[in-house]
């Protein structure tokens, strides 16, 4: 394997490729290595949603209406089940969801040194359809709909904060380019592609065409992590729901 500086690695059993699916088969393996089924079923790779995420500084601990979420790590908001179906058609045609789905974490619940004592570091992040990801407009939007989602069950939020970090679509994508502008799945986990088509039909494996390449990310089956809450709970509209979420790779 040669770097882009010219220098020769020489891999012993495998090389693991931890980046979209896109960035191997078009940026990093000559065409010539592969078929050209694969090359043609790459033009029609579908990218998940994109991804605004924000990060909190709080003076004091998050102020929740629901007393017993101040020990829950992540906590999803912001819409019921109905709501997430709207969320979801929002997203697969292309609008902004007015009520935006909140996976919202509090990191000093489980490490206190994550931030000074008697106060909390919180981040959250929502999903917002691809075509909107430069706007910066609509994504200030969002940003406000976010945290008023997040007031609406921990009332007083806003005046706790001492600091704000916005990581927009195109921030994250510059962090690290497998996210696609913000995508943080590896590409969509809809029905078409996955299985035996993830990320391209006939594969459904992380071993490529070439000996020895393996596709090492959410790119390949079976996708990004994983996500649930405890059974036997059902969040209310603008309530919160304890949970757990694990995305390898995500922000």
């Amino acid at each position: 394997m040669r770097l882009a500086d010219g220098t020769r690695i020489r891999a012993r059993r495998a090389v693991l490729a931890d980046v979209s699916a896109t960035s191997l088969y078009g940026d990093l393996v000559d065409p010539v290595h592969l078929p050209p089924r694969l090359l043609r079923d790459l033009t029609r790779f579908d990218w998940d949603a994109s991804t605004l995420k924000l990060n909190w500084a709080l003076d004091t601990p998050v102020p929740w209406r629901a007393r017993e979420l101040a020990g829950s790590g992540t906590v999803h908001l912001g819409v019921d089940d109905d709501g997430l179906v709207d969320v979801a058609a929002d997203l697969s045609v292309g609008r902004m969801p007015r009520d935006p789905f909140v996976l919202f974490g509090q990191m000093a619940t489980a490490d206190p040194t994550r931030a000074p004592e008697g106060g909390e570091s919180a981040w959250a992040y929502t999903h917002l359809p691809r075509r909107w990801a430069g706007d910066e407009e609509a994504v200030d939007l969002q940003v406000r709909r976010v945290e008023d989602a997040v007031e609406q069950v921990a009332p007083g939020f806003g005046a706790a904060v001492r600091g704000r970090f916005a990581q927009r679509p195109g921030d994250l994508h510059d962090a690290d380019a497998n996210l696609s502008l913000g995508a943080i799945n590896g590409g969509t986990a809809a029905l078409h592609q996955q299985l035996v088509m993830r990320p391209t039909r006939g594969l459904g494996r992380p071993e490529t065409p070439v000996p020895g390449l393996f596709l090492a990310s959410a790119s390949a089956h079976p996708g990004e992590g994983c996500t649930g809450r405890a059974a036997g709970t059902r969040p209310s509209r603008r309530s919160g729901s304890t949970g757990c979420s694990a995305r390898p790779g995500g922000p």
